[in-house]
């Protein structure tokens, strides 16, 4: 498996004034990618504190050997969506990067 963002995160806010970060990842490789998710680290300040978040990324369904049931599977050459509300509360920040991480399990 192999995510990548296509496009651009897009950047908005919702009705109550908390900020909307919003996009598309693609799985480009050949297996399946399981429990998909994005950690944004955001720069708080020119001193460099940073705070972390992290949302799932919108996929299909899948139940493991274990039992265990995820939405946040990826499956080969198949677009997800993802949505992460950054409260009002967070603070302001002045920028962010990002990290897109899975996990692949052969069931």
């Amino acid at each position: 498996a192999k995510l990548v963002l296509v496009g651009e995160i897009f950047e908005g806010k919702d009705n109550s004034g908390n900020t909307v970060l919003t996009g598309e990842v693609k799985n480009v490789g050949n297996k399946r990618a399981d429990f998909a998710k994005i950690i944004f680290t955001f720069r708080m300040n020119w001193q460099g504190e940073t705070k972390s978040l992290t949302t799932f990324i919108n996929g299909v369904t899948n139940t493991f050997n274990t039992g265990i049931s995820s939405d946040n599977s990826i499956l080969p050459h198949a677009i997800g969506n993802f949505e992460l509300i950054i409260p009002s509360s967070f603070g302001v920040f002045i920028g962010y990067k990002y990290d897109v991480d899975w996990s692949q399990y052969d069931q």
